[in-house]
């Protein structure tokens, strides 16, 4: 399984003791950051970042009164932290870029460098590997993106009270595409049968109608 790092702000900072909870229910991969805004920064193992960004709202959503209200990513980055994020250069690709051995060199320069590790922001690697290198990276992670307005819709749905209304709508918008055209090509059938038996009624009154 693949290391997710991602970040899930929050309505409200949990107390000593929900946060407990949590850390027992298994969070213990995710740090508190409190604050105005405050967030779990999570470091989650899972075969996919939105199942890992699931598994954490899951958790979250056990503590009364407490729910995620955002997703998004941290910007500091070591380079293994921007391979999995890039996903199609490996950790040692990165260091031969960073060091100079490959590519077309200025490769940002880490913000910290402390005990042998080096971070970095993922914003200036990014924006480099986009117009320096010719890589094909999103400004945003797709499924980051994904998660983020999935919990901004369900937090503006809980308000107005129309989250059942919403998950049917969500359910009815990801169904296929083939399901509704089959859905679309029984009326016209129905409509046809309709205008021949008005053909056919209008036919046999004129029929019974007298010569004049």
């Amino acid at each position: 399984m693949t290391s997710w790092d991602f970040q899930v702000m929050l309505n409200r900072e949990p107390d000593a003791a929900e946060f407990d909870r949590l850390h027992e229910a298994g969070m213990d991969d995710c740090a508190l950051v409190g604050g105005a805004q405050p967030y779990f920064m999570c470091d989650r193992e899972s075969d996919s970042l939105l199942e890992a960004i699931m598994s954490v709202l899951i958790q979250i959503s056990t503590v009364d009164k407490l729910w995620a209200v955002g997703v998004g990513h941290d910007d500091a980055v070591t380079l293994g932290d921007a391979a999995r994020r890039h996903g199609g250069r490996t950790q040692a690709s990165f260091r031969q870029l960073a060091s100079g051995q490959r590519g077309p060199g200025g490769f940002p320069a880490p913000l910290i460098e402390a005990d042998n590790v080096s971070v970095y922001s993922w914003a200036e690697i990014s924006e480099w590997l986009r117009t320096e290198v010719g890589d094909d990276v999103p400004q945003a992670n797709r499924d980051v993106t994904l998660a983020d307005a999935a919990v901004k819709l369900a937090c503006r749905a809980n308000v107005v009270h129309r989250a059942p209304q919403v998950r049917d709508l969500f359910e009815a918008a990801c169904r296929p595409t083939l399901v509704g055209a089959k859905v679309k090509a029984k009326p016209k059938v129905k409509f046809k049968t309709k205008i021949k038996t008005k053909v056919a009624q209008d036919k046999s009154a004129s029929a019974k109608v007298p010569a004049g």
